[in-house]
């Protein structure tokens, strides 16, 4: 449940950066599936520390993947400048 649920956060900020970027060249798939790869790794770094695990839906998980999904979607924004 904790995967589908780190998708879902990598998927809505997708939206949300592809919303505050709109000039980009891109589409939204590619927005989706890098801030969904972002929440993917900050998901599995919370499982690194024991702060959730796939099974269960922990809020700290769901903020590590958050933040995941947004460091990576920053980061690719800033060097395709």
């Amino acid at each position: 449940m904790g995967l589908i649920s780190w998708l879902i956060i990598g998927l809505l900020v997708g939206f949300i950066a592809r919303y505050f970027f709109p000039g980009r060249p891109g589409g939204l798939v590619p927005a989706l599936v890098l801030a969904a790869v972002g929440a993917l790794i900050g998901g599995y770094i919370s499982t690194y520390i024991n702060y959730g695990t796939l099974a269960t839906i922990d809020p700290r998980a769901m903020l590590i993947a958050l933040a995941g999904a947004l460091l990576m979607t920053v980061v690719v924004k800033i060097l395709r400048i």
